[in-house]
């Protein structure tokens, strides 16, 4: 714009110099022809002249108002197209660095999204490594828990087998003793020992199995106990199975729903942001048509000035406007160059801006299949480790095997451990179905809920069975009070006959007995004998009490251990609870990032479906793209031709303009040759005066008259061509005048012109602003996910470190237990070696045990023989506990025992 009016200025200058031109070369041909010497002739059409001084000043100050409008608004115009050019540079300055920060924000995105893969992948490997602890030390509890079962079982068989053997001694002893004195008595009181013996050994019969009955049924409620824990436990972990299951489902999904919001708010913006770039767009195209409009208004003012030039100075208007249209031609020409770079360049952006969402979509796609990808290899590296672990236990078994063959107990142990592991191998079988059917794990559930009830009524009906034989058992008690009582009378009535014994030997005196006398003595005798043997049963019995009453404080004992134990298991079950809690929290804060990843997720998908509708659209583009260059290569052809025609006008212009040049020449030289005819006719005419001095002065007078009247008719044509110039000018004036006052009655275009571009640059300020405020708060939307993820790795570090201190506690209360198994076994030991001592010193008090070994010597060398021996043992187990480093625990109970003895 600017350059086309700087064009007409100079073309305004360029005229005013071909005007002085054109009149000082008037001025030098009215010198040729007009006479100097003459003071009488006029000159006509003198420069110089007042008329033409009139017209010259009107002119100039015609041109000069024309020329100071025209530059003033050049000025305006120059001024707005640079604060439009600088607003213009500003838009696209805060386009560009939003461009940069959307840019910077998706690379964020990118970094958080990989970083957020990463601290999902390590906490499914921690969770692994937590799941693999827990199986593993839920098959050592078990392992324990059986062991200590069979531990127990076997040192109930050992009592029992102890206290049948000491019952069956003492009865064969018992029996010898009755042997030995129904020798010496008659048949008759064989026969009555005999039934004595057999009613006793009745009773004692019943009270054994009594007790048999009594301990079985301790056993089974014992086992009914172990069998309820087994059971609730076995719920609780079926429960928790359930839970943690519904927890990953639920996650999954909210993982899922997150990923989805994600994707479609990341679509959402990207929509907004081709929204802005397309109302720019738009407002550019609206400014540039806004400048062409007022680019063709000065145009056609410059075409009106140039029309009344024309009447003028036809051949420079000619000129001018040819040229005029040539740079018009050629600016159109640059016009839609520009628009033609435009649009390749938006093209290009679009095919760069389609080609980075793809390659984007591209990188996703890769990381999840590379996810896929490595859950598959951890999947087989699980696999692979669950055959590792299933091959060391064959190892192992195999090498404990070989090793646990020299000895009883250690092919006992063999076949403890070869049940342990057949029952491993069922468990993992059990914990693969149960993996591998959740189904059928909830049917079982609902099975499980429907038996509870039914185990319910079988514990109260064992329940009524044990009150049942409680009240059986205390009616046998009462039944074997009444026998005492009944013993009591009959030795009470027993002493009566004694005291009349011998009452009635104090009267007779020692005199001769009779044979009534040899069966009272003999009855007697066997009176005493009966009382010594319900002394010793008394004795057996008051035993058996203190036998019971020390089992009894034995159990109670045992008892506190086990509530000692059951308190540190609940605490221990605490700690669990507590690291459970933190890994709930762990998981809600999984869950959290995976509704963020679901977010992501939701806005790549918007992203993609927004990647096809500019797609579909760039075809679109692509289209019309083709068709404008179409119409633009046509629009090109046809100016190519209208530019041809216009330079075949141009030289015809120019072949007339050398044609009028030729004519005025020829004008010149005839003019010239005129004004040598009247210098030639003057000179004839003083010559004819000179010889004539005063002839034909008629002739002269006619002459003269013509002269004056051709000046006349001159003067006058002179007067109506500088009206005309005048009335020209003033027109000029008139329609400057109309056209100012077309603009200045119409004001209110323009205005609302600027209006309603200032209220689009406002409403682009204000879209501007909002994408500033909404990538603040997705800048500390990421502020805060640093933050969670912050939290979220440093409870991952606490629940390792506790972790770490339940696996570090771990063996030193396998080892506790280990340790109070062995104080058991050595107390049970020694109280059992206590009890065959006491039993033993009460046979040498009673006299019935036989010393083998009379003299002290014979003594002394047996007991250091069993020195010796005991010795020996002990080095013998203490090399095989070297040698076996597995049979410690059993080596140390048998040491434990041979340091007892």
């Amino acid at each position: 714009m600017s350059m086309s009016l700087t064009n007409d200025s100079i073309l305004s200058r360029d005229d005013l110099s071909n005007t002085d031109r054109e009149q000082s070369e008037t001025k030098f041909t009215k010198k040729l022809w007009v006479d100097k010497k003459p003071a009488q002739v006029l000159n006509v059409l003198n420069p110089d002249d007042s008329l033409m001084k009139k017209f010259q000043d009107a002119l100039q100050e015609h041109l000069t108002r024309v020329d100071k409008k025209l530059s003033d608004e050049i000025l305006e115009l120059e001024a707005q197209i640079k604060s439009i050019e600088k607003e213009r540079e500003a838009i696209g300055l805060q386009l560009y660095n939003a461009q940069q920060e959307i840019t910077k924000q998706q690379m964020s995105i990118e970094k958080y999204q990989s970083t957020i893969a990463n601290v999902i992948s390590l906490r499914e490997e921690k969770d692994a490594y937590v799941k693999d602890a827990k199986n593993f030390h839920k098959i050592t509890h078990a392992k324990l828990l059986d062991e200590k079962k069979k531990e127990e079982s076997l040192t109930y068989e050992l009592e029992q087998f102890t206290a049948l053997q000491a019952r069956f001694s003492e009865w064969q002893a018992e029996l010898e003793s009755n042997l030995t004195i129904s020798k010496q008595v008659s048949k008759k009181d064989r026969i009555i020992q005999q039934e004595l013996i057999t009613q006793k050994q009745q009773k004692d019969c019943i009270i054994y199995k009594l007790m048999e009955e009594v301990w079985r049924i301790k056993t089974e409620i014992a086992n009914l106990d172990i069998q309820l824990q087994l059971k609730n436990k076995e719920k609780i972990e079926i429960s928790q199975m359930i839970t943690d299951v519904n927890t990953d489902l639920e996650a999954l999904h909210k993982q899922h729903v997150n990923l989805c919001s994600a994707w479609n708010s990341v679509i959402l913006n990207i929509t907004k942001r081709n929204k802005v770039y397309e109302q720019l767009n738009t407002e550019r195209e609206k400014i540039c048509d806004s400048l062409n409009t007022l680019r063709a208004e000065v145009e056609k003012l410059k075409k009106d000035t140039f029309k009344e030039a024309e009447n003028n100075e036809t051949l420079t208007s000619v000129h001018i406007r040819i040229e005029d249209n040539i740079q018009t031609n050629s600016k159109l020409m640059a016009m839609e160059n520009d628009k033609l770079d435009n649009l390749q360049s938006e093209l290009v952006k679009l095919g760069k801006f389609s080609q980075q969402e793809q390659y984007e979509f591209d990188l996703i796609n890769g990381e999840w299949q590379c996810l896929l990808y490595e859950e598959g290899e951890i999947d087989k590296e699980f696999a692979k480790f669950f055959n590792k672990h299933n091959e060391l236990e064959n190892v192992i078994y195999s090498k404990l095997e070989e090793k646990v063959t020299h000895d009883k107990t250690a092919r006992y142990l063999n076949k403890l451990l070869l049940d342990s592991k057949e029952s491993t191998q069922e468990q993992e079988s059990l914990l693969m179905e149960a993996e591998n059917s959740y189904g059928k794990k909830l049917l079982e559930l609902e099975q499980l809920n429907l038996t509870i009830p039914e185990e319910k009524l079988e514990f109260e009906e064992l329940l009524q069975n044990n009150a049942a034989r409680g009240k059986e058992i205390d009616e046998i008690q009462k039944e074997i009070k009444k026998h005492e009582i009944i013993i009591e009378r009959k030795q009470v009535k027993i002493v009566t006959l004694n005291k009349t014994i011998e009452e009635m030997l104090s009267h007779t005196g020692g005199e001769e007995i009779s044979p009534f006398d040899i069966k009272i003595i003999s009855l007697e005798k066997n009176i005493e004998e009966t009382r010594q043997n319900n002394q010793k049963a008394q004795q057996y019995w008051i035993r058996q009490e203190g036998h019971m009453i020390t089992l009894s404080q034995q159990r109670d004992l045992q008892l506190q251990e086990l509530n000692l134990l059951n308190k540190e298991i609940m605490i221990m079950e605490q700690k669990n609870l507590k690291i459970e809690h933190a890994l709930e929290m762990l998981d809600k804060e999984e869950s959290n990032m995976e509704k963020i990843l679901n977010l992501l997720q939701q806005r790549l998908v918007q992203m993609n479906a927004q990647l096809v509708i500019q797609r579909s659209l760039k075809e679109e583009l692509e289209d019309k793209n083709f068709i404008t260059k179409n119409e633009g290569v046509q629009s090109l052809e046809d100016a190519e031709l209208d530019l041809i025609k216009l330079q075949s006008d141009l030289k015809q212009l120019h072949e007339d303009k050398a044609l009028l040049k030729g004519d005025l020449g020829t004008a010149q030289q005839e003019s010239l040759s005129w004004e040598k005819k009247m210098q030639l006719m003057q000179e004839t005419i003083k010559n004819l005066r000179d010889e004539r001095s005063n002839g034909d002065i008629a002739v002269m007078k006619s002459e003269i008259h013509k002269m004056e009247m051709r000046l006349s008719h001159l003067r006058r044509a002179q007067e109506k061509l500088i009206h005309d110039m005048e009335f020209c000018v003033a027109r000029r004036d008139v329609m400057l005048d109309k056209v100012m006052g077309k603009f200045k009655k119409d004001p209110k275009g323009q205005h609302n012109q600027k209006v309603i571009f200032y209220k689009r640059l406002a409403d682009q300020k204000l879209k501007i602003k909002q994408i500033m405020k909404d990538t603040k708060k997705i800048e500390n939307r990421m502020q805060e996910l640093k933050n969670q993820i912050r939290d979220i790795v440093e409870k991952c570090d606490e629940s390792r470190a506790t972790l770490k201190t339940i696996e570090d506690v771990v063996p030193s209360v396998d080892q506790e237990i280990i340790q109070t198994e062995a104080i058991k076994y050595h107390n049970l030991q020694s109280l059992v070696f206590k009890q065959r001592k006491a039993k033993m010193l009460q046979d040498i008090r009673s006299g019935r045990y036989k010393m083998l070994f009379k003299s002290e010597v014979t003594l002394n060398e047996e007991f250091q023989n069993e020195q010796i021996l005991h010795d020996y043992l002990k080095n013998v187990m203490e090399r095989t506990s070297q040698d076996f480093p597995l049979l410690k625990n059993n080596i140390r109970k048998i040491l434990l025992t041979l340091e007892i003895l």
